[in-house]
C-alpha cells in the first residue's frame, strides 16, 4: 500500500469497479420493479406505486443500521462483504421469481417482495461504508488532493452506473423476448443480479491491497445514549438543582464536554433536515409515476426505428447530472452569488422551488394526455342506450320523441331542463330479423340531472327483451384505458386481446354474469379474440379512453364493435424531458448541496452518522408518498402532481423560516 506519497492507492480502482456494477444493479432493479409489480397486480398502479416506495423506504432506512455495524461491530469491509451477498441473494431472488411463472401470482408477488427486502438491506446497507471505505486508503493530509479526486470519480461511477441502467435494462426487458412472453423481464431483472455478483467478485479480489480499520465505538449509538440521559436526567432532576444552560448539559456526568459539544452541533444541523423529506416524495417519483406516466406516451422515432420504452427516457437525469455539476460550479453559482443566493441553504431553497416546477411540468403533460373531460349541462340529463343486438332497435318516449338504433351501435338521448329523477317510459321494438319470441317492450327509465344513465337492450336466453341499468365508466386516475364488455346473457366464453406489436402478449378476461365488469388495459393495439376466433382486428386503446365493447352471439356467429366515448391524447414521450431537466437542475442545487452542507456543518466525528442520516431523510421521503398516496384521493393524476408541487414550496417556506437564525460554522474537516 503506497501511503506517504500522492500515488493514487491501487484499491481504489476495485473499488470504483464494485460501486459502478454494484450501482448498475440496484439502480437496474429499481427502474424495472414498478412496471414488473403493475403487471402481476393486474395493472394495479396505485399498489404497484405504494411496493415501489416501501422498498425505497427500506433501501434509504438500512443505512443507519448499515453504518451502526460497520462502526462498531463488524468493520466496513466485513459490512460490504457480507451486506453485498444478501443484496445479490435478494436480486438473483427477484431474477428467478420473474421466470417461474407457473406459480401462482400470489407466491409471485410474495417471493419478489421477499427478494426485495433483502436487495433492500444489503443494498441500503452498504450505502454509508462504500465511500467511507474508499477514504480509509488515503493518508492525510498527504493525500488530501487525491481524496478530493476520489469522491469525484466516485459520484462520476454512481450516476454512470444509473446511465448505463437506465439505459440498458429497458431494452433488456422490452427488445428481447424469451418464454413465451414479449417482454424478458428475467434479463432485466437477472443481468443486474450478475453484476452484483462481479460487484462482490471484484471487491475482494483487492483485499490484500486494503487498509483495513477495525471498528471502534460507534458515534451513533453514543449520541443515541447521550440524547436518551440527557432526556432521563432532564425529568427525573429535581427543581431544586442548578438550571443548566440546555438540556444536553444533564449528561455532564458520563459523557465529556466534546460529545456534548458535538451532538449540540449536529441536532442543530439536523433541526434543519425536517423538511428535507419533502423533496425526495418528489424526485422519488422520476421512478414511479413518472414511469407509469410515460407507459401512456408515444415513444417511437420513426427514423431509427426504435422505440423509447417509459424507463427509459430517465437516462437523462444521470447523463445531465453529469453535465450541470461542472456547468453550475463554473457558471451557474456564480451568477447566482450575485443575486445574494450565495449560502448552502438558499441554493437548497432554490433546488427545492425548481422540484416544484418540475410536477408543475408533469402535470401540464398528464393534462395535455387527459384531453377535455365530457360533460353535459347542468341543465340536462342525458340518456346512454346501447343496442346489443344483431338487428336495428326503434325506441319511442314519452318525452323524448322516436329514435333508431343500428345494431351494436349506442344513442344518446339528452332531455333539456329536467328536474331531478326525471321518468321517461320508452316503448322498444326490434326490427324482425332478431327472430326472439318476444320483440316490444315497455320500461320506465330514470333520468337525473347533469348526468348520464346508461343502459343496455339485450335478452333474456334469446327470448325476452330485456333493459338493464349499467354504472357509469369514468376515466381512470392512471390514464389506462376502461374497457367493459357488453354482450347477451352467455358467460363461460374467454376474450382475449392479443398486441399487434408483438403477439405473444395477450390479456385474458374469462367472462362472467356480470355484464357491468370494466377491466383496465395497457395502451397499445390489440387483436380481439373470442374462444380463439378472431372478432376484431387491430383495435386500439389510447390513453384516457372510454371503451365498450358490443358483440352479438347467436348459433355460433359472433358480431362485435368496439365504443370509444372518450379518450385522451397519445403524445410523444419526449414530452418528458422539460420535467426531467427541471427534476435534475433541482438535484444538482438540492441533493449536491445538501451533501456538501452536512459534511462541512457536521462535527468531524459524526461525518458518518450524517451522511446516514441524509438517506434516511429519502426514506421518510417515500414513507410521505405512502400516507399521502392513502389518505389524498384524486380523480386526476395532473391534481395529484399539483399537490405535491404546492406543498413543496410550502415546504421550502418552511424551510426559508427555519433556517433564517443558523449560524454557519467553519469545522476543521482533517
Amino acid at each position: 500500500m503506497q501511503n506517504k506519497n500522492n500515488c493514487y492507492p491501487k484499491a481504489v480502482w476495485y473499488i470504483f469497479g464494485n460501486e459502478l456494477c454494484e450501482r448498475f444493479s440496484f439502480y437496474g432493479l429499481k427502474t424495472t420493479l414498478v412496471l414488473f409489480f403493475t403487471i402481476i397486480q393486474k395493472y394495479d398502479q396505485d399498489t404497484s406505486t405504494i411496493i415501489f416506495h416501501i422498498f425505497m423506504v427500506f433501501s434509504y432506512m438500512s443505512p443507519l443500521f448499515g453504518a451502526i455495524i460497520a462502526d462498531s461491530y463488524w468493520g466496513k469491509y466485513r459490512t460490504i462483504f457480507i451486506l453485498s451477498l444478501v443484496h445479490a441473494m435478494g436480486n438473483i431472488l427477484v431474477a428467478i421469481t420473474s421466470l417461474v411463472t407457473s406459480v401462482s401470482l400470489h407466491f409471485q408477488r410474495l417471493f419478489t417482495i421477499i427478494g426485495l427486502l433483502l436487495t433492500s438491506v444489503g443494498a441500503g446497507g452498504i450505502k454509508p461504508c462504500v465511500a467511507a471505505f474508499g477514504g480509509d486508503q488515503f493518508v492525510l493530509p498527504d493525500q488530501e488532493d487525491r481524496l478530493q479526486m476520489f469522491f469525484s470519480i466516485f459520484y462520476f461511477a454512481i450516476n454512470l452506473g444509473s446511465l448505463l441502467s437506465s439505459a440498458i435494462t429497458p431494452e433488456l426487458r422490452k427488445s428481447v423476448q424469451c418464454f413465451g412472453k414479449d417482454s424478458c423481464f428475467p434479463l432485466a431483472f437477472g443481468v443486474p443480479a450478475i453484476l452484483m455478483v462481479i460487484s462482490i467478485v471484484l471487491f475482494v479480489s483487492a483485499k490484500n491491497l486494503y487498509k483495513i480499520i477495525k471498528p471502534t465505538s460507534s458515534i451513533i449509538t453514543t449520541s443515541i445514549g447521550c440524547i436518551f440521559h440527557a432526556l432521563k436526567k432532564k425529568i427525573t432532576t429535581s427543581s431544586d438543582e442548578a438550571k443548566r444552560k440546555d438540556w444536553l448539559e444533564y449528561t455532564d456526568d458520563r459523557y465529556n464536554a466534546q460529545e456534548i459539544s458535538d451532538l449540540r452541533s449536529a441536532l442543530a444541523v439536523m433541526y434543519l433536515y425536517i423538511p428535507l423529506p419533502m423533496f425526495f416524495a418528489l424526485f422519488d417519483q422520476q421512478g414511479s409515476r413518472w414511469i407509469l406516466q410515460g407507459t401512456l406516451m408515444n415513444g417511437k422515432i420513426d427514423f431509427l426505428n426504435w422505440i423509447i420504452k417509459p424507463d427509459q427516457i430517465h437516462l437523462i437525469n444521470p447523463l445531465f447530472v453529469l453535465i450541470f455539476i461542472p456547468l453550475f460550479n463554473a457558471a451557474v453559482y456564480p451568477l447566482l452569488y450575485k443575486i445574494g443566493i450565495n449560502t448552502a441553504l438558499r441554493k437548497i431553497i432554490l433546488g427545492g422551488i425548481f422540484a416544484a416546477l418540475s410536477f408543475v411540468c408533469a402535470a401540464v403533460v398528464q393534462y395535455t394526455i387527459i384531453g377535455e373531460n365530457f360533460a353535459i349541462p347542468s341543465n340536462v340529463g342525458q340518456l346512454r342506450i346501447y343496442n346489443s343486438f344483431d338487428c336495428n332497435v326503434t325506441i319511442s318516449g314519452s318525452l323524448a320523441g322516436n329514435f333508431s338504433i343500428d345494431k351494436l351501435d349506442v344513442l344518446h338521448i339528452n332531455y333539456s331542463s329536467i328536474v331531478v329523477n326525471e321518468t321517461d317510459v320508452l316503448s322498444i321494438n326490434l326490427h324482425p330479423t332478431c327472430e326472439l319470441k318476444m320483440s316490444t317492450l315497455k320500461q320506465h327509465v330514470f333520468i337525473d340531472k347533469g348526468k348520464v344513465s346508461s343502459y343496455l337492450i339485450t335478452s333474456e336466453n334469446n327470448v325476452d327483451i330485456e333493459l338493464k341499468h349499467l354504472n357509469e365508466l369514468k376515466k381512470l386516475k392512471s390514464g389506462n384505458p376502461n374497457f367493459r364488455i357488453l354482450r347477451d346473457n352467455f358467460s363461460g366464453q374467454n376474450i382475449a386481446l392479443r398486441s399487434t406489436d408483438n403477439k405473444l402478449s395477450e390479456i385474458s378476461i374469462q367472462l362472467s354474469t356480470n355484464q357491468d365488469q370494466n377491466y383496465e388495459l395497457p395502451v397499445g393495439a390489440y387483436d380481439i379474440y373470442l374462444d380463439n376466433e378472431p372478432i376484431l382486428q387491430n383495435v386500439e386503446f389510447l390513453p384516457v379512453s372510454i371503451n365498450d365493447l358490443l358483440f352479438h352471439h347467436h348459433f355460433n356467429h359472433t358480431n362485435a364493435k368496439l365504443i370509444t366515448l372518450e379518450k385522451g391524447r397519445y403524445i410523444h414521450i419526449l414530452w418528458q424531458v422539460p420535467q426531467m431537466i427541471v427534476v435534475t437542475i433541482a438535484e444538482v442545487m438540492f441533493v449536491v448541496t445538501l451533501l456538501e452542507f452536512s459534511f462541512t456543518q457536521a462535527p468531524l466525528s459524526m461525518k458518518s452518522f450524517f451522511s446516514a442520516v441524509n438517506l434516511c431523510t429519502i426514506a421518510v421521503g417515500n414513507l410521505l408518498i405512502i400516507f399521502i398516496s392513502k389518505i389524498a384521493s384524486f380523480e386526476n393524476q395532473g391534481h395529484e402532481f399539483l399537490f405535491y408541487a404546492v406543498l413543496m414550496v410550502l415546504d421550502m417556506i418552511l424551510l426559508m423560516v427555519m433556517s433564517t437564525k443558523y449560524k454557519y460554522k467553519c469545522i476543521n474537516t482533517q
